[in-house]
């Protein structure tokens, strides 16, 4: 049994290299009322089918149901080695799962639940006046067109979000980023213990507003940023505490002079985020006043 805080279920399988396809999948199921445990009806609920489309590419087969008056739903593709399920019902919070599909038929009661818990979110957002080690931008610096300096390794700040404040110390940061010199592309690191689960559907306001439950699991520990992504769960380096990471819509890049006469360039990523401290509670998301002014920050950034 899968147990769901909210509306919107995601189920998505990912794999690197060539996936294992599995023939014949039928996704069968019940929506259910987590305190009660009666059944939901006409829920929507649509799926998609990743399967391999070559030796190099993967492609995606969508479909969607309706749950009958039971709560009970059918969905069936002729192939797949991953789906991705969201499940969607008036009055109910959402969620986001992860859930390895090594079968060809699937059931699960799905349970949501309809009332969300007051919890306390630390919320930072980006501030254009200026930069200070709390506001939340992890990059990298080079130094430009210095002879003392040529061939000098970047310095990488990542960010620890169980403090709240950017760092030099690897050691101590949840995440990093590593800029490839060649093509200019980001990649989204994270420490031994955490780990990254991007969410590629939607838009950044849906991933701020509509997810209000992390995956336990599927974290990854780095992540080629494409640009499309609505935002980022992270799992802290201490493997328990999650981040929810909003990202600005471009990439940061800031160029000067400093004092010693050094052309200095920084390139990285600033962001919103949301911090989760309560451990009972460590994958819960709920919105909240303060959440919805990140949210008007985050537009007022974008525009």
């Amino acid at each position: 049994m899968l147990y769901i805080s909210g509306f919107l279920l995601v189920l998505t399988v990912s794999f690197s290299g060539c996936a294992r396809e599995v023939y014949n999948v039928v996704w069968e199921g019940v929506v259910a009322d987590e305190l009660t445990g009666k059944p939901v009806p006409h829920a929507r609920i649509s799926a998609s089918a990743s399967y391999q489309q070559n030796i190099d590419e993967t492609a995606e087969l969508n479909q969607y149901s309706l749950s009958d008056e039971y709560g009970r739903f059918k969905l069936a593709f002729p192939r797949a080695f991953g789906l991705t399920l969201r499940v969607s019902a008036p009055g109910y919070l959402s969620g986001l799962q992860y859930k390895t599909v090594k079968k060809a038929e699937l059931g699960d009661t799905l349970f949501i639940s309809p009332n969300p818990f007051n919890a306390s979110l630390v919320v930072r957002k980006m501030d254009l006046s200026g930069f200070s080690p709390d506001v939340p931008f992890v990059r990298e610096i080079h130094f430009q067109n210095n002879i003392r300096t040529r061939g000098k390794s970047p310095v990488r700040w990542g960010f620890d979000f169980l403090s709240g404040r950017n760092t030099l110390n690897l050691d101590s940061a949840d995440i990093w980023v590593v800029v490839n010199e060649q093509n200019g592309r980001i990649l989204l690191n994270a420490s031994s213990g955490g780990g990254i689960f991007p969410v590629v559907e939607g838009s950044s306001e849906e991933f701020l507003l509509g997810y209000t439950q992390a995956p336990d699991e599927g974290y990854q520990k780095s992540y080629m940023i494409k640009g499309d992504e609505a935002g980022f769960f992270v799992l802290c380096r201490n493997g328990v505490n999650v981040a929810k990471m909003i990202p600005e819509n471009k990439i940061c890049i800031l160029s000067y002079t400093n004092s010693a006469g050094q052309r200095i360039q920084e390139k990285g990523i600033r962001f919103n985020y949301l911090f989760q401290p309560d451990l009972k509670n460590r994958l819960s998301f709920p919105v909240s006043a303060s959440v919805i002014k990140v949210e008007k920050a985050a537009n007022r950034v974008s525009n």
